[in-house]
């Protein structure tokens, strides 16, 4: 979510006017905190200097559409109303899922169209759609957004994607999103923070080390979802035992955590954060479950089974009572939600600082910003407010639950398309869609709907 190194991308802080995922807090010059000049205004010389405010970040694109002949347009941002004509392959896909009836069908199945959109796609020029010039990504890739520097491959979007994919039963498509991360994991397991379409590291921001987790913990959804685990074996046996002897040095440390890294906020760190932590401990219980299947995840089943009994000891020591962003912090963020249910059983002490996280991350327009210590600028964020939603739906706070996916419903383009921010006056902001926000309403409706038709 910001610049890494040197300012770069997606979330990053300098870009904000474009629109990013990433404004991490601007501090006062220090001698103007030294004169103890008044936030709202100051008069040097006669010459008012107002408060710094952050530019208000625009709506980049009003949503996608694959033509019949395969190519992704770039909706323009004043663009109203879906286009009814689907791409067949899109159609297909659609009509093979298992979609949720009833109040969430609509929404549900406009964000699985979006997904399907956004992964592997021949992504037209946004500025010359008939030009003919596109962007072609391998089958499987998930685009983060179809816009300017969210034209990239996440693996920890893609992950989620997969997960989506999954629990509306399209293996197959989830399949081909793991594979395709697969063909980008570094030879030690893990991943960099985001890859081209040629697999290509597009600069010199660091790793993330999340990724590998990420890639586990999808590969056990398929499995729990129903997926062969010999197809499994087949497709990702390779990789999923380097992801699982990555994380088992990840962990093999005195602290048994992690080593500070980047995590979905995309700023450097110098303390290990719940959103590191957290995807390490889902991906070994993960591994658990693969190894239970069958699979060779690169280590014995005992071994592992102690590993997550000590990694998660190890979170409870370094993150309870407070479950802030970092150890022994209480600045809460969406992270919270992958602690507890549905992503794991709820590590003690979480749930009551789960029951407050959305009161205290809310934003005037109704979603949340990343985490509580998040820049005060208004924004509420899609994929954080659609995070928290899941996971509601997962400890059985329908209401809570509800509410969110009605916000968030509420607030797409007018194309439909659910976009990445919505400002602090309501409208909508980024590029739109966003494939992470897109996969999460998908499992948030399908939580919903399975936990209460069982």
């Amino acid at each position: 979510m910001s610049p890494l190194r040197k300012p770069s991308p997606i979330r990053s802080w300098w870009s904000c006017a474009a629109t990013t995922r990433s404004d991490p807090p601007r501090r006062l010059p220090r001698r103007t905190l030294l004169l103890g000049i008044p936030v709202a205004a100051a008069v040097v010389g006669g010459v008012a200097l107002l408060p710094w405010r952050p530019p208000r970040p625009a709506l980049l694109s009003g949503g996608v559409w694959v033509r019949g002949d395969g190519v992704a347009v770039v909706l323009p941002p004043e663009q109203t109303g879906r286009q009814t004509s689907l791409a067949p392959e899109i159609r297909r896909n659609l009509n093979a899922a298992t979609l949720p009836a009833g109040r969430w069908e609509e929404l549900a199945r406009t964000a699985l169209i979006d997904l399907l959109s956004l992964t592997g796609p021949v992504l037209a020029d946004p500025g010359a759609p008939d030009s003919g010039t596109a962007t072609r990504f391998p089958s499987g890739g998930v685009v983060a957004g179809p816009v300017s520097i969210w034209r990239y491959v996440w693996p920890r979007d893609a992950s989620f994607a997969a997960a989506a994919y999954a629990a509306v039963g399209l293996e197959a498509q989830a399949l081909d999103v793991l594979a395709q991360l697969a063909t980008l994991q570094r030879g030690d397991g893990g991943f960099e923070a985001r890859y081209t379409a040629t697999g290509v590291v597009p600069d010199d921001r660091p790793a993330q080390s999340d990724g590998a987790g990420w890639f586990l913990w999808a590969a056990g959804r398929l499995l729990a979802d129903g997926a062969d685990a010999g197809e499994l074996g087949k497709r990702l046996g390779v990789a999923l035992a380097r992801a699982c002897v990555f994380l088992l040095a990840l962990t093999d440390t005195p602290s048994h955590l992690p080593a500070a890294s980047p995590d979905y906020w995309e700023v450097e760190e110098r303390t290990v954060t719940l959103g590191t932590a957290a995807p390490t401990l889902l991906g070994l219980e993960a591994a658990v479950a693969l190894a239970a299947a069958g699979l060779n995840v690169g280590a014995d089943a005992e071994l592992l089974e102690v590993r997550v009994t000590t990694v998660r000891a190890a979170m409870e020591r370094g993150f309870a009572p407070g479950w802030g962003r970092h150890v022994r912090g209480n600045d809460v963020d969406a992270a919270i939600a992958l602690v507890a249910p549905p992503f794991t059983r709820a590590l003690d002490g979480v749930a009551a600082v789960r029951d407050g996280a959305v009161a205290r991350m809310s934003r005037p327009a109704g979603g949340v910003a990343p985490g509580e210590s998040w820049r005060d600028d208004g924004i509420s964020w899609t994929p954080e407010t659609a995070l928290l939603a899941w996971s509601a739906a997962g400890l059985g706070r329908d209401e809570e639950a509800r509410t969110l996916l009605d916000w968030l419903e509420a607030h797409r383009t007018d194309a439909g398309a659910l976009p990445e921010k919505v400002r602090a006056d309501g409208l909508p902001a980024g590029p739109a869609p966003l494939a992470w926000t897109c996969a999460l309403v998908l499992l948030t409706a399908v939580e919903l709907h399975r936990d209460r038709h069982q």
